[in-house]
């Protein structure tokens, strides 16, 4: 048409429908895995990222990588059919860009207080994925370096498919938060920053073209794996007030 010199015109019909009934409300999905063993069958190891992103763009690297992650690293553990000694939970939480909520209200609801003592005291360990893209090079350790033999002897293996180290230092801003804040262990991995603060973060950006699908399988091993060992050890992470037995 434009060869042609043919006038182009285009119509635009836009419907929206809003939920009024169900105005501000997040949601969270769990699904899990059942431990096997006797003993450790109600301990807990959690995997977690949110499901909801920014709304100036579809959010990409923030965080529809990280619950493509999650759920893709259950999947494997399911197809592999592994038999975890702990159960291994997966979360993608609600309600993270509004102040961690969904995470928060869980971590209230089942862990938090002395009415609970009995599951926080049984959980294991919470490993979230938010923060940066990419692969996972190692994790942050949170300054809980009595953690870092298990982490190091389990990163090992990965090294094999781009993981490099774990490192001391802690960082915030997402899930694991609401976990470490009642002294449960959370932890986050290493990912790629590159261009993540300043460019996609947040921003109109944020578009599925900044993913490459090989960096999430490595992601999603990577978390898989590191759940099952954590489910599958004589003994949980732990504690920031815990020497290691």
């Amino acid at each position: 048409m434009l060869a042609h010199n043919i006038p182009v015109k285009l119509r635009v019909s836009v419907q929206s429908k809003f939920y009024d009934e169900d105005n501000g409300t997040a949601y969270n999905v769990l699904a899990e895995l059942p431990g096997t063993d006797p003993v450790l069958k109600d301990e807990v190891v959690m995997l977690g990222g949110h499901l909801d992103s920014w709304h100036t763009g579809v959010g990409a690297t923030d965080n529809a990588d990280g619950a493509t992650t999650i759920v893709e690293a259950m999947r494997i553990l399911k197809a592999v059919g592994a038999h975890p000694r702990r159960t291994i939970r997966a979360a993608l939480w609600g309600g993270e860009e509004q102040g961690m909520l969904g995470s928060k209200a869980w971590v209230t609801q089942h862990l938090a207080g002395d009415a609970n003592r009995a599951p926080r005291e049984s959980f294991d360990a919470y490993f979230n994925i938010d923060n940066g893209y990419g692969p996972i090079f190692g994790f942050y350790l949170q300054s809980l370096e009595t953690a870092r033999p298990q982490f190091d002897a389990w990163l090992q293996p990965l090294k094999a498919i781009g993981a490099r180290r774990n490192v001391s230092e802690a960082i915030g801003s997402t899930d694991h938060l609401s976990f470490t804040d009642i002294d449960v262990p959370g932890f986050n991995p290493i990912q790629n920053y590159e261009n993540y603060d300043i460019r996609t973060h947040h921003t109109n950006m944020d578009t599925i073209d900044r993913m490459d699908v090989n960096d999430i399988k490595q992601a999603a091993v990577s978390m898989a794996w590191f759940a099952y060992e954590a489910a599958m050890s004589d003994r949980k992470v732990p504690r920031s007030t815990a020497v290691p037995k």
